[in-house]
């Protein structure tokens, strides 16, 4: 049996940048997505006489960051995380004798 690097499911950008909105409960503003990079730099080959100066970069972090205008990146929270109704709370009826 071989293993598949294929992933299972893909999300767009915008349906990450969404999903994040909405695990992170947030109902107002317009968001971006931020991705935390981490890079290295040294010395990398598969053998010592192999190797040569190269970079790595990892994700460090993914999340959300307000932003001040819209673009075709970003996310409205009201549209796509709108916030709970609340129903207005009926009085209690008196008993009646």
């Amino acid at each position: 049996m071989t293993a598949s690097t294929a992933p299972l499911q893909n999300l767009k950008q915008s349906e990450l940048l969404e999903l994040l909105i909405r695990h992170f409960g947030v109902h107002e503003g317009v968001y971006a997505l931020s991705v935390d990079f981490q890079i290295a730099v040294g010395g990398i080959g598969p053998a010592p006489e192999q190797i040569l100066p190269g970079v790595m970069v990892g994700v460090a972090g993914i999340g959300i960051v307000a932003v001040d205008v819209p673009g075709p990146n970003t996310q409205d929270a009201a549209k796509c995380n709108p916030p709970p109704r609340t129903s207005p709370r009926r009085r209690a009826k008196a008993p009646k004798d």
